[in-house]
């Protein structure tokens, strides 16, 4: 069999997880499929497999089926939402080496919705809150990704200028995956559970007090407050489902998180769940809370109707499972999906509550785009048609 490429990073602490000896890979393209995929993953952690799992945003309408609406044209029902890729076993090494200085670097984007389109959807959401409907709505749209460099360097050249603690590398056949997330979806020891919702996004700057005014105004933002602990009450519900009772504490809200292009606002939240199965956990707790709204479903119905594509691996999850039930699983936030002719996209967006001013919400996103950069300044370029 192949030898994929499969690698998970964490660059704050320079420590990668590679998974060695491809052995089979299992893929789910029906919401029948899931009930043997599960069983099938159970039976190879048993025989002391590790497994990397690729979850497309989508699976969660199969997941949840109250979630699902009728699907768009372009989505095709050959397209696997679940992907478990079984390994006979993890080495514990460095992280890739940053390209050597001087090394050429080069990446055109190109959003694929316009700067009008984009305000038109974020109003109709600001006009579903005021009128009941939810409370927030994580809002997306994909950006074209071009260069005529390797997959592998680009996410060499990616992962060194914007160090995250959940990345990952997986060549996954005719596609990779690139994934530069700063976002935990949630992680076992054991039998705790530990989820660390990220909500709340300010942009760097040169200017050391300027940065610093950046950071202080989003650690006091009521609005950026206000919608992470909406997220952290959605995520203990959701905690609520599996956990032993009593056992969902909170442990940090609005810690400060400083990356090379962001500020970010995170909460930790833990519980424990000794006999939580896989499959227990992605029902209860897939896709995560923070790129999806408030009430959950609603917002996800509303988000399908307005999104002109469907997210893929974008907003899913990336991670792994070890023979013995630990496991830990980003959320795939600043992600890039990849095929060999270079082609890509990069899905960017934000939570939108009542209050949003949609033109700032555009900014934020083209801040989340400066991941296509090397610097928090200096990103490349993205073109916007109008």
């Amino acid at each position: 069999m192949p030898d994929m490429l499969c690698r998970f990073e964490n660059r704050l602490t320079g420590r990668a997880l590679s998974l060695e000896g491809f052995r089979d890979r299992i893929d789910v393209t029906s919401p029948a499929a899931l009930d043997e995929a599960f069983e099938r993953i159970e039976q190879a952690q048993s025989q002391g497999r590790w497994i990397a799992l690729l979850l497309d945003y989508e699976l969660g309408e199969w997941l949840e089926p109250a979630a699902a609406r009728v699907q768009r044209q372009d989505t095709t029902c050959d397209t696997p939402r679940l992907t478990a890729l079984v390994y006979e076993r993890a080495d514990d090494t460095q992280v890739w080496a940053a390209p050597e200085a001087g090394t050429p670097f080069g990446l055109t984007a190109r959003a694929l919705i316009t700067r009008a389109s984009y305000m038109r959807h974020i109003e109709t959401l600001r006009q579903a809150i005021a009128r009941g409907e939810i409370y927030q709505a994580n809002y997306t749209f994909p950006i074209a990704v071009d260069t005529a460099m390797a997959p592998r360097d680009v996410y060499c050249h990616l992962a060194a200028s914007h160090p995250a603690a959940h990345g990952a590398y997986i060549e996954d056949g005719a596609r990779s995956i690139l994934s530069f997330s700063p976002e935990l979806f949630f992680e076992r020891k054991q039998a705790t559970l530990t989820v660390r919702p990220m909500k709340g996004t300010a942009p760097r700057y040169a200017d050391p007090e300027q940065d610093r005014q950046a950071a202080e105004a989003l650690q006091h933002s009521e609005k950026n407050r206000a919608e992470n602990l909406m997220i952290v009450d959605l995520l203990r519900n959701d905690l609520g489902r599996l956990a032993t009772p009593g056992s969902v504490q909170v442990q940090a809200l609005f810690s400060l998180e400083r990356y090379p292009s962001v500020w970010t606002l995170t909460s930790t939240i833990t519980a424990q769940a000794p006999q939580a199965s896989l499959r227990t956990l992605l029902h209860a707790l897939f896709p995560c809370g923070s790129i999806t709204g408030a009430p959950k479903i609603a917002a996800m119905k509303k988000i399908r109707e307005l999104e002109i594509a469907p997210r893929g691996i974008y907003c899913g999850s990336v991670g792994w499972l070890a023979p013995d039930g630990d496991c830990s699983l980003n959320v795939a936030i600043r992600t890039i999906t990849m095929d060999a002719s270079g082609r890509g996209v990069l899905g960017v967006g934000g939570g939108i509550v009542h209050d949003s001013d949609p033109a700032l919400e555009w900014e934020e996103c083209l801040w989340k785009a400066r991941v296509l950069g090397r610097g928090p300044e200096a990103p490349t370029v993205v073109h916007y048609d109008e």
